[in-house]
Formats: structure tokens, sequence, C-alpha cells
């Protein structure tokens, strides 16, 4: 039972009555000044792991109780509510609270999960001390947990995929789950990954259907662990933020590996072995340069993979995109390499590594292929594929795809699975800013709407394929190319491929500024959401509803609510389902659907039913 005096995030309406509960509970706990609270909250993150230069400000943490707000910083939220009151049932109220208000629950939980490993990366050189210890560890018996922690860039997810390879080849196991945590995402739209959503496509993965998946983190995370029992399983935890977010995440039973990266040192877990992971050697820098462009010759400086080694920082990210540079650069050698490297850290002396290897690839590239880089780097989704490439640039399929070999080959653009693409973090940052630079916001604005015209499409087809006899007239043809849906299996191939990114443009087209597409594609999906697909279908219709009464379409805003009450039903949370059906009731009823209204009342009578009799209770908002 929560205590009385504590103030309830639940029911917040706005952020700026989340700050009112947060004031009311810092008198409630006796009035501690935000010097005290910022101390209270560093301690805590101090001893999780957090370096000295990601730990709050005093002026931090007195922002987070002014009001008018229009973004909160989640993490620092919770943190100062543990310093005020620290049981964590509360913390996660204000979790919960927190993302319903501030629109977080959608980006929490865009997540693509796999039951394939990345692939490995070819000519991987050194790191020997740490993949002895990993391939020791494996020899023995229970549960083994490592974590490979170290700064961006220094390799952390290529030594994970190349040790589970390693460890996949010597004794294969019976399944393998992969999973980009998103611990560190440059853009602040992209928070966390929520550990129920991973456990929910993990689940799926495991051949749990979607209409009988559990409620709640708890009750997914034991039938996970359950679902692992006596399966030798090897999973690779990629780019983790905290050990909250990992350790629903962690198999109990012997046989399973399992393979953390993070930018932080994570504590609190069971029993990890430990691998911080700093920069190469200088002979393993040098090394992993000259295999990865044999036939460059070294020039008149025998030393010359060495000079640009060093220049890199001996970053393995920086010297992988310096390793493109160089195999696109005929004529050069090693020593002309070196002395251009020379020539920059002479006239820009703040470059880092990566920077410099980062400006240098960016620049080596095609004005067409640059300028998709930066398009890319605008997609709102964990990844894309040609397709998605077209749609933003305007091109052929043939082109897009070209692009990406290019930018493959420039190590520039990562393959995640066959066919679709991601972007390391920093290479993200660094392409977005050169778009913001160089794209006026009249041509991001309309790549963006090319794109999400293309997913308009593109599901509407899909949809047509599976459901003909509910297709739309309002349904429009693809803009740019698409692939053929025209079959049912491969429309609903596309749809669970294309999932996590199309909740991704559900909530990024309701907060930036395309109300419509959010509300079309909501109801155009609505069907194959709510087929299994619970928790997105209530992601999307929520963000469906907010688009639909920023438009003041009242339709819309029906449909939305019938869609979350059905979600919610599905959950398992039988008043919230009613509260939603009623209002979509209403709605519907000002319109003069029959077939809506027809549609609510059948849902309400079950509803009904299943609750012995008892009136769905009416909304009192």
């Amino acid at each position: 039972m929560p205590r009385p005096d504590l103030p309830e995030p639940a029911g917040a309406g706005s952020l700026d009555e989340l700050v009112d509960r947060l004031r009311r509970l810092k008198t409630g706990a006796g009035d501690p000044s935000y010097e005290t609270i910022k101390e209270r909250v560093n301690e805590a993150w101090s001893r999780s792991g957090r370096p000295a230069a990601e730990l709050a400000r005093r002026s931090t943490v007195a922002h987070a109780f002014q009001p008018g707000r229009r973004r909160m910083n989640t993490e620092l939220v919770l943190a100062v509510v543990r310093a005020l009151h620290p049981d964590e049932a509360y913390v996660n109220r204000w979790r919960l609270a927190l993302r319903v208000v501030a629109g977080e629950i959608e980006a929490v939980s865009q997540v693509r999960v796999h039951d394939t490993l990345p692939p490995d990366l070819p000519g991987f050189t050194g790191r020997h001390s740490e993949l002895d210890r990993l391939s020791a560890a494996r020899t023995g018996g229970g549960v083994v947990v490592a974590a490979i922690e170290g700064m961006a860039g220094v390799g952390k997810t290529q030594l994970a995929v190349h040790a589970a390879h390693q460890l996949h080849r010597r004794e294969p196991f019976d399944r393998v789950l992969f999973v980009d945590l998103r611990g560190f995402h440059p853009d602040d739209s992209q928070p966390p990954a929520d550990p129920s959503a991973v456990l929910d496509g993990f689940l799926r993965l495991l051949g749990v259907p979607g209409n009988r998946m559990p409620h709640g983190l708890d009750a997914l995370s034991a039938a996970y662990r359950e679902h692992l029992t006596g399966v030798r399983a090897l999973i690779v935890l990629d780019n983790a933020a905290t050990a909250e977010q990992v350790r629903p995440l962690l198999p109990d039973t012997p046989g399973n590996v399992v393979l953390i990266t993070s930018r932080r040192r994570l504590t609190g877990l069971p029993p990890v072995i430990r691998l911080p992971l700093g920069v190469f050697t200088a002979d393993e820098a040098a090394g992993f340069l000259t295999s990865a462009v044999p036939g460059v010759p070294v020039g008149a400086d025998p030393q010359a993979a060495a000079v640009i080694a060093r220049r890199c920082g001996h970053l393995p990210l920086a010297l992988s995109l310096m390793a493109g540079h160089i195999g696109d650069s005929p004529g050069w050698t090693l020593t002309d390499h070196a002395d251009r490297l020379g020539e920059r850290h002479r006239d820009r002396r703040l470059d880092s590594g990566v920077e410099v290897a980062l400006a240098l690839s960016y620049r080596h590239l095609s004005p067409a292929t640059q300028r998709a880089l930066r398009l890319i780097a605008l997609h709102p989704g964990p990844d894309l594929d040609a397709y998605a490439v077209a749609a933003l640039a305007r091109a052929d399929l043939p082109t897009a795809r070209a692009w990406l070999e290019q930018l493959g080959a420039d190590h520039l653009i990562l393959e995640a699975a066959p066919g679709r693409y991601t972007l390391h973090d920093l290479v993200r940052a660094h392409a977005a800013t050169r778009a913001q630079d160089q794209d006026p916001p009249a041509e991001r604005h309309a790549a963006l709407t090319r794109l999400f015209d293309y997913y308009l499409a593109a599901g509407a087809a899909a949809m047509r394929s599976l459901h003909p006899a509910e297709a739309r007239s309002e349904d429009v043809t693809a803009p740019t190319p698409a692939p053929d849906l025209t079959g049912p299996g491969s429309a609903l191939a596309w749809l669970d491929a294309e999932r996590p990114t199309l909740v991704a443009v559900a909530a990024h087209t309701a907060a930036h500024g395309w109300p419509t597409h959010t509300t079309r594609l909501a109801r155009q999906l609505s069907r194959y959401f709510g087929g299994g697909h619970h928790h997105d279908a209530l992601v999307v219709h929520d963000h469906a509803r907010r688009a639909a009464c920023q438009l003041g379409d009242i339709e819309a805003q029906a449909h939305a609510l019938d869609g979350l009450g059905a979600a919610h039903l599905h959950q398992g949370r039988p008043d919230e389902a009613a509260q939603n059906f009623r209002r979509a009731l209403d709605l519907f009823r000002q319109l003069g659907d029959l077939t809506g209204q027809s549609r609510v009342l059948c849902q309400l009578s079950l509803l009904e039913e299943h609750s012995g009799g008892r009136p769905a209770p009416t909304d009192q908002t």
C-alpha cells in the first residue's frame, strides 16, 4: 500500500504536475537542499560505476524542480526520487508516470531483438587476453556473465560479437539472442530500451505467442528464465546503460552465457567476469591497420602505420574508419596518409582520433553518398533497409543499395542483419550534425515526409494483402520504391521486420509535426498490432490519441481510444480498458458512427461478462 503522505505520481497529466509532486516529495522528506540531494545522487551514481564527468551538478538538480519544462531528464528525476525516498516500488511508480506523461513510453519500447549474431568482423585483430579469459570461463559450470566495459569507439561490440562467434563455433548453442539496449544513443528521444520490451521480444523468439505473453516485468522475466531452463543459450546484451536495465535479462540456469557491453561499470549484478577494455596497444593498432589495408605500399617511412595508429589514438573505431579511407585512395602510400594526418594535427590541434577519421572518411565520399549518410542519420528507427534510404533521398533502389555498399565498405554503416543497416552512435552524431549544417530544415522535413509516406503506403499494401476486405479507400501507393507485398506471407514478414520501426515512426510523427501520419498509421495497422503485439498497440494508439487531439480530429480520437481499450484489455487492465472504451463510445455517438458504437458496445459487454457481471467502471476524469 502506498504511504498516504507520499505524493503519488500516477495520474499526473503534465510535466508541471509531476514537478509539483516532486517538490512536495522534497518537502515531505525534510526539505533537504539541492546541494544535499546532488550529493546523495552522485554518491549512488559513483557506487554504480558512473564516471566523474557524468555526475550531476547542483544547478541540474535544481532545474528538475522548476515548472515550465518541455522535457525531463528521466534518469536524473528517478535518482532524485530515490535520494528522497529510497523505496524501489515507489521509484518504479515514478518511472511509469514519467514515461506516460513525457511520452517516453513509446521510445523505450522501440527495440529490435535478433536470434542470430551480427556478422563477425573480418580480420579481427588483438584482444587475445580478453578472448582467453572468456574462453577459460566457458569451461566452468553455472551461468557465465561477462561485462565488457570501456569508452565509446573502443571496440566493445566487435569484441563481444567476435567472442560470441568463437564460442558458438566451438560448441554450438541451442539458442542465440542479441539485442542493442541503446544505452547511449546520441538522440535524447531514443532513451535506453525498456527491459520489458526486450523480454517481450526474446520470448517471441523463444516461441511464446503474443496472446500468451505475460504482463509486467517480473512475470516476463520469470517466463523468460523458465523458457531458458534446460536450454544452452548465448545472449549478447549490447550497449547497456545500467545494471537495472540488465538484471531482468539474465538467465539463472547453468549452460547459458551472457556477454554484456557498456560504457559504464555495472555494479550490483550476479558474479560477473569484468573485462575493462582500453584502446589498442601500439602493436595491436599497427597490426590492425596493416591487415585491414593489404597491398597498400608503405612508402618512404617504415613507421607510417604506427604514426597513423597514433594519430587515431589507437582507437579501434577510428582505425576502422581510417582503413576504409585508405582503401579508397588509390595511389597513396601509408606515408602519404601519415603526412596528411600530421598536417591536420598541426592545423587543428583539438581533433580527436575519431573526429579526424570521420572527417576524412566523410570528405572522401561523393556528394550524393554524403547526403545519403546525412539523411540516414535522421531515420528515427533502430535500423533501416534500402527502401527507406531510397525514400529519404528520393532515389531508385539500385542507387540506394550502391550507397549502402559504399558506406559499409568505408565502415560508416553496419549491417545489423541481412539487408538491414544501422550506424554507430558516434557516426550517427557526426552525420546528424552535418545534416543540420548542410541541409536546410525544409529539405530535411521533405526527406522525412517521403520516408513516412513510404511506411504509410507500404503498411497499407501489407494490410490489403492480409485483410483485403478491410482495405480503406484513402490508402495510397508508395511515392518511392517499395517491396512487393501482394502475398500474405511477404506482407506479414515485412510487418514483422519493420514493427519496431513502425512504432518509432508513430512516436516521431506525433511529436515532430506529422500528426496525420500518426493517426493514419495507427488506424491502418490496428488489426496487426492487436494480433498479439499489445504493448506496441498501446504505444501507437496512445500517440494517435495525442495526435488526434492536436488535430481536433474526433474520428481519429475515437478509433485511437478504441485501440487503447483493446490493448489495455489484452494486457489485463480491465478498468483502463473500460475507461477508454467509454470515451470512444461517446465520440462515436457524436459522430453518428453506428459501426464504431456497435464494436465498442460489444467490447464493453464482453468486459462486463468477464468481470462477473460487475458494471464496467465509468470514466470520472
